[in-house]
């Protein structure tokens, strides 16, 4: 049985390999013929495009990951080291 942390993994990776996949598709169809050859502008917006829709899934992802920390234990123990200091 996995955990819903491991469902969301394999959910993100598949959406970034989708991604990747449709980047590749794109790119290999606009430079395949000499007649209908991609721009260096739809290049360049097809990059950006990939890049911020897989920023957004990282972003999530670290998000997620930052708020399932249990900090009461790191507070504990910083306010141990740190309170003969004071």
């Amino acid at each position: 049985m996995k955990s819903s942390d491991s469902i969301g993994s394999e959910d993100r990776m598949n959406e970034i390999e989708r991604l990747v996949n449709e980047f590749q598709e794109k790119f290999h169809a606009g430079t395949s013929q000499t007649q209908n050859f991609i721009t260096m502008t739809e290049v360049e917006r097809m990059w950006s495009e990939l890049r911020n829709k897989t920023d957004s899934i990282y972003s999530d992802m670290l998000c997620e990951l930052l708020s399932s920390v249990d900090e009461g234990g790191l507070i504990r123990e910083k306010k141990q080291n740190t309170g003969g200091k004071e």
